[in-house]
Formats: C-alpha cells, structure tokens, sequence
C-alpha cells in the first residue's frame, strides 16, 4: 500500500513521539491521527504535523497503523488492553499495531498474544537515535516481527522516521536489541565516567583524557559525543533522561535472567544508575557524571 492508502495513528507525543509522529505526515506523506494523554500537546503536534488531533485512543479505530512510542511496555499495555485483555482501540480486523517504545521484550510478547486474540497484530520496532535524529528522520530501527504481512504494512511507515532498518526476528526480539544496545552503551558511560574521575582526581585534564581515549582503544559514542559536549562541554542536554536508561538497563538484566544468564556488569551499571538516579531524579542521564565525581 502506497501512503495515500494508509491511514496512520501515534500514541505518544513525548521528546522522540512529537517529531516521529511529524515525520510520519511531513515526510511520508500519510494520513495522520495523532493522540497524548496531554491535550494541549495534541493539538500542538498535530498543526505542527498537519494532522488530526484525537481525544482518545479509541478515536484511533479507523487507522490501519497505530504507532504507540509510550515510556514503558506496561503503559503500552494499558493504552491498548483492558484488564480483561480487550483492546480499547476498535480498530478493524488486521489493523496493525508498531510499538516503538523501549519495552520489555518478554511484555511485549504477550501484549502481542492478547492483540492478536483480538483480531490485530503486532510488531516492535524500538528507535536507536536521540531527538535530533527523531527530527531528521535518520533514527535506527529495530524491527521485530512474527507476521511478515504486518511488518510489511508497518515498514512504509518506519522508513519516513528512519534511515536504517534491521529485522531482529520474531516478536519481542527488536525490544530485546534495543535493551541490550542501551546496556552496552551505559556501560561505557558508566565506565568513561569512572575513568575520568579517577584522571581528574589525580591532576589529568578530564578534556585531554577524553581526546586521547578518541585516538586510542578507549573511544566509544560516549567519548566522542556525550562528554566532550555535554559533560566537559557542559551542555548536559543529550535528550536521554537518566530514568530512561537505567530503565533500559534494568529491562537488559531482565532479560538476561530470564535466558539463565549471570549479569555481572549489568548488575554493576544498574547499581551505579540507580544510585545517581536516587540522588538527581529525571535529569538528562549525562548529568550522572556530576553525582558520581561529588561522591
């Protein structure tokens, strides 16, 4: 099906909702229906977007791709299923769900089957890219599926928010990705920043540490974007809110717990996560870095 023939829905118009969802009409052309739980950011979005506004979910039920990019698996749930496991979106039959949320991936199976005894289908697509990259359209997409139909339905779509899509396999597997890529990512943040604590403390320029980590084995997207402009640079806006990532990462033990797997370090990250999170609250995860050098 062509963009014109798509009627598309987003729920969630947050930090990366709010520019995906004007990427889904601006630069792909579909027709949108757009729904926050805020509705002064549900109109906002959808003039800014060229889109309609909806005053509930359910007045999504004429689309035939909702989106959902919610801040957790269990809001995802409740935004679509009713205690009892009915959708509270009457959308037709075949209608094809997309959570673009950092889910967890064992949740996300079973939203899935409770969608799927409803006539629906589901895929999980989780966005890899910060707000600059959700404005651009250029996000990485990790698209997991166990219907080919319904990820060939969803994939038009994606693509106007995206540059790169990689299929992970069956339902649940794109979530389990993204937690694991988060991981892989706050521990080398959690690491950099324990390194250059360390230098400072012993009289090393944090900002000379960081160029040479950048010509030799320590370099990572940490040390050549979030300290030297939002640590050493102080900007401290990278758009990822310390709570997202520590809730990844717990997401990532999770998930190693449930495959048998001993979690060392994950176990380590979350502890050093949930120790700056404690004491600083929602603030951009970089700051972390600030809790960690005053302890």
């Amino acid at each position: 099906m062509t963009a014109p023939d798509v009627r598309v829905g987003f729920i969630g118009l947050g930090t990366m909702g709010a520019p995906m969802a004007t990427n889904i009409a601006k630069r792909g052309g579909f027709d949108l229906s757009v729904y926050d739980i805020d509705e002064r950011v549900t109109r906002d979005v959808a003039e800014a977007a060229g889109a309609r506004g909806a005053g509930s979910a359910a007045e999504l039920a004429d689309r035939d791709v909702i989106v959902t990019m919610l801040p957790t698996s269990a809001v995802v749930a409740e935004a679509l299923l009713d205690p009892r496991g009915r959708s509270r979106i009457p959308a037709a039959q075949g209608a094809v769900f997309v959570d673009m949320s950092s889910s967890d991936p064992v949740e996300t199976r079973a939203t899935g089957a409770a969608l799927e005894g409803n006539g629906y289908r589901l895929v999980d697509a989780p966005v890899s890219g910060a707000r600059t990259r959700a404005e651009s359209g250029t996000l990485t997409i990790m698209l997991g599926a166990d219907d080919e139909a319904a990820a060939a339905t969803a994939i038009p779509v994606i693509e106007a928010m995206s540059e790169r899509i990689f299929r992970t396999g069956g339902l649940g597997t794109g979530h389990a990705m993204k937690a694991l890529n988060n991981f892989a990512a706050a521990t080398s943040f959690v690491a950099t920043a324990e390194a250059l604590v360390a230098a400072r403390r012993f009289g090393l320029d944090p900002a000379v540490a960081v160029e040479i980590m950048n010509t030799s084995t320590g370099q990572s997207f940490n040390t050549l974007k979030v300290f030297p402009d939002h640590v050493i640079g102080g900007q401290y806006a990278t758009g990822f809110a310390l709570p997202l990532l520590t809730k990844d990462v717990r997401i990532a033990q999770s998930l190693e717990a449930a495959t048998g797997h001993d979690s060392p370090v994950c176990d380590a990250v979350v502890q050093a996560l949930e120790a700056a999170l404690d004491a600083l609250g929602n603030v951009d995860h970089s700051r972390a870095y600030e809790f960690w050098d005053r302890r």
